[in-house]
């Protein structure tokens, strides 16, 4: 409802109907102060006309020469009985009685009589000077040609609008990744530039995405040759130690180049959420394939409620959470997180200074917080973090509290 009142046509119109109602009502009132006016001057000629003729009667005059004064001026009288008769549907204006004639004004469809009535002879003459009233039809003509204007005027400026529907349908498509963008409108108005401009700007971010996505993937091409290189190199190394290290050393290079190809999918919305049901305890497994785990690493993680559920999709969360116990462990001041359910939020809990700066800084890809420690992190992995979180529709919350760092992944556990 809302949106509908806050939109432009629906103003348009409510506007065009205003205007249209006030144009109807000033016709209307216009006219009927017309023909009231005309009304008026005609009452009043009649009116005077009584008094002269009440004036003629009091000075010795009798029904001739009230008969020859009115033909003077220009009356003709009129045979028409239903003026006569008293129950006639008509309006009295104005009478004169004397004691041998009685004078009446009747107003009957705008058309005005002097009704005179012999006393003695009980007889009633009917006259007037009727002219056809003033004709209006030019007004109602002007009235017409009015509302046309007003319509006509509407559909232009309501055609000139309503690219702006098709328009915010392009801009959507645009926003959920399509990049085929049309150009909606050729009228040369304000909202045609901008549909050929919104489609300039569209076509040429096309561009330069495909250049981006073709220079990732020869990247990510041109890094795994060397990866899948020194696999068969070790598969030459005698030692089994050394040759499992490396082995899961290459293994781990090829699954960051997949994390990217799959971050560079979801930042581009190109990548299909598919959500299911897992216990955290299998996460955390996924998670520790997913690391280069030291010797003594499960020990600092510190997981509760193994069996509570989370529902999400089972490969972004991995990541996201990978990548919070990832950080947290590498800038824990004593080295450990522990992981646990507060409410239907999975949260990771480590032990550390504060942030230097404001977290959405971290938010940006490769940022850094000027630290020269080695592990100083967090620019690409809280990058990574945000982003696949949002993609699954979840929200990422912080706080620091007693010198520990609190991340909330919001209303992901389904049950404990």
């Amino acid at each position: 409802m809302f949106k509908k009142v806050n939109s432009i046509i629906f103003k348009v119109t409510l506007l065009f109907i205003f205007s249209l109602i006030c144009f109807v009502a000033f016709v209307i009132y216009f006219i009927t102060l017309e023909i009231s006016q005309e009304d008026s001057i005609i009452e009043q000629r009649y009116n005077t006309i009584i008094y002269s003729i009440d004036d003629t009667i009091h000075n010795g005059g009798d029904l001739n020469i009230v008969k020859t004064y009115l033909n003077n001026i220009g009356f003709f009288e009129v045979k028409n009985k239903d003026i006569m008769e008293e129950n006639t549907q008509q309006y009295f204006l104005i009478h004169s009685i004397t004691s041998i004639l009685t004078v009446n004004i009747k107003k009957i469809n705008r058309h005005y009589y002097i009704v005179l009535y012999d006393m003695i002879n009980d007889k009633h003459f009917a006259y007037t000077d009727y002219k056809e009233p003033m004709s209006y039809t030019n007004y109602y003509y002007i009235a017409v040609i009015g509302l046309i204007t007003i319509v006509f005027f509407y559909i232009i400026v309501l055609n000139s609008l309503l690219p702006l529907i098709l328009l915010r349908q392009e801009v959507e498509k645009f926003s959920n990744g399509d990049m085929n963008i049309k150009t909606i409108s050729d009228n040369g108005d304000e909202i045609s530039k901008l549909s050929e401009e919104f489609t300039k700007a569209a076509n040429k971010l096309n561009e330069v995405n495909q250049a981006r996505i073709l220079f990732l993937r020869s990247i990510m091409h041109e890094l795994k040759t060397p990866i899948t290189k020194g696999r068969i190199v070790v598969e030459m190394i005698e030692n089994n130690k050394v040759k499992t290290r490396l082995n899961s050393v290459f293994t781990r290079l090829n699954d960051i180049i997949n994390d990217l190809a799959r971050l560079e999918e979801i930042t581009t919305k190109n990548y299909k959420i598919d959500k299911s049901s897992f216990r955290i305890i299998d996460l955390m497994q996924n998670i520790n394939k997913m690391l280069i785990i030291d010797g003594d690493r499960p020990k600092n993680v510190i997981l509760e409620d193994r069996e509570a559920k989370i529902s999400a999709d089972f490969y972004l969360m991995s990541l996201s959470v990978k990548n919070l116990v990832d950080n947290a462990t590498k800038h824990s001041s004593n080295h450990r997180v522990s992981i646990f359910v507060e409410n239907n939020d999975l949260v990771v809990k480590n032990k550390g200074e504060p942030f230097k700066h404001d977290l959405e800084q971290y938010f940006k890809p490769f940022y850094n917080d000027g630290s020269k420690n080695d592990k100083r992190g967090l620019g690409l992995g809280m990058y990574i973090i945000k982003n696949t979180l949002e993609a699954q529709g979840f929200k990422l919350e912080y706080k620091y509290e007693d010198n520990h760092h609190f991340f909330y992944i919001k209303d992901c556990i389904i049950s404990t």
